[in-house]
């Protein structure tokens, strides 16, 4: 090869390695944009309720949820451990619910008129208050099941709502009458006084002129009362006087009185109930009161108090007081408690027994027995 030829050779390989660094210091040079990644598919969630918030909200402090409200509780017995003594008699009822008032139709038959004149026979009555607190007024009686007066066997006289005019004697006894010896008319819903006055019409055949005298929840110091023992008086005088001035001939008078819970309830003690009592119907005794008949109390459901002191101390007053005397303890014997309608009310079976047993008694007391 000659020279020429072999320059040429080596002048072409430099111009390619010339143009090979030329291209690579090009590239050097020249800024390479990032590579673009490759896209990925968005992931769509699903959809959120409304009232969901889509995006996570920051971590918040724990929330206490508010109590929704509940509904009104069912009333239930109250257990006799948490029985408190300081609880009235209304009390407990209100606590262990009632499962009837206002049943009985409020009854109020006309005034009857007998003997106005003066030349008409006299008739023959027997005047007898009957007095106590909610049992004696029926709260847990039903007049529908009350035996049905004879005619001409029973009134009841109103001294304090209606003191001119005498009334057929019909259940709920007591209820259309007024004053501070009064129930409300709820917790009159059938009483003893109709069976009573039946049973004593058949074993004597004289007539009785009743005077209803009630209030729930009283003790024997509400009795002893001067303010009560002032209505009381009142109503013994409007009743009495009524009658005579009526040609009615007063045979006996006598006050049957059925009372004692709330007492018990209350601890009082067999001294004090029986001095209470003898202060109570003193004014009655001093205006020719002849006797007051006692029914006992009964139970309280489930033993929730005791009546027992109670019941003692009237026996015991019975047995020391001439003016005072033992009607009927039936309400207080074995079994009597299940005629319970409430937690302390008797139902009208119950009245029905007392009211008939009572009678009983106060008739063979009063004489004239046929």
């Amino acid at each position: 090869m000659n020279r020429n030829a072999l320059v040429t050779i080596i002048s072409c390989a430099g111009l390619v390695i010339s143009g090979m660094m030329f291209d690579v210091n090009v590239y050097a040079d020249t800024t390479i944009p990032p590579a673009t990644p490759t896209p990925v598919p968005t992931v769509q969630a699903p959809a959120v309720p409304a009232s969901v918030p889509a995006a996570l909200p920051k971590v918040q402090p724990t929330q206490v949820p508010a109590t929704p409200a509940q509904p009104a509780p069912v009333p239930t017995p109250i257990p006799a451990a948490q029985a408190v003594a300081t609880l009235s008699i209304e009390d407990i009822v209100a606590l262990v619910g009632h499962p009837r008032f206002n049943t009985s139709p409020v009854v109020s038959l006309p005034p009857v008129t007998i003997n106005t004149t003066a030349t008409a026979t006299p008739v023959m009555a027997d005047l007898i208050i009957f007095a106590g607190q909610s049992n004696m007024s029926g709260n847990g009686g039903n007049a529908s099941l009350a035996p049905v007066v004879p005619a001409g066997a029973g009134y009841e006289y109103r001294p304090a709502s209606s003191p001119g005019a005498l009334y057929p004697l019909v259940e709920p006894f007591g209820r259309n009458e007024g004053g501070l010896i009064s129930d409300q008319p709820q917790f009159q819903n059938g009483s003893l006084v109709s069976a009573f006055v039946s049973t004593y019409f058949q074993k004597t055949g004289i007539p009785v002129v009743a005077v209803p005298a009630t209030r729930g929840g009283t003790d024997s110091s509400y009795w002893a009362s001067p303010a009560t023992k002032a209505d009381l008086l009142s109503r013994y005088n409007k009743a009495r006087a009524y009658l005579e001035k009526n040609n009615f001939k007063i045979r006996r008078k006598f006050l049957v009185f059925l009372q004692g819970e709330s007492d018990a309830v209350k601890g009082i003690s067999e001294f004090d109930y029986k001095n209470n009592l003898t202060s109570a119907f003193q004014p009655l005794f001093a205006e020719g009161l002849e006797q007051v008949f006692i029914i006992t109390p009964g139970y309280a459901v489930n033993g929730m108090y005791s009546y027992d002191d109670v019941v003692n101390a009237q026996k015991d007053l019975c047995n020391s007081n001439n003016m005072f005397t033992l009607a009927s303890d039936i309400l207080h014997t074995a079994g009597m408690n299940s005629y319970l309608d409430d937690a302390v009310h008797y139902n009208q079976q119950a009245l029905n027994l007392a009211g008939s047993s009572a009678a009983t008694r106060v008739a063979a007391f009063a004489g004239g027995v046929k």
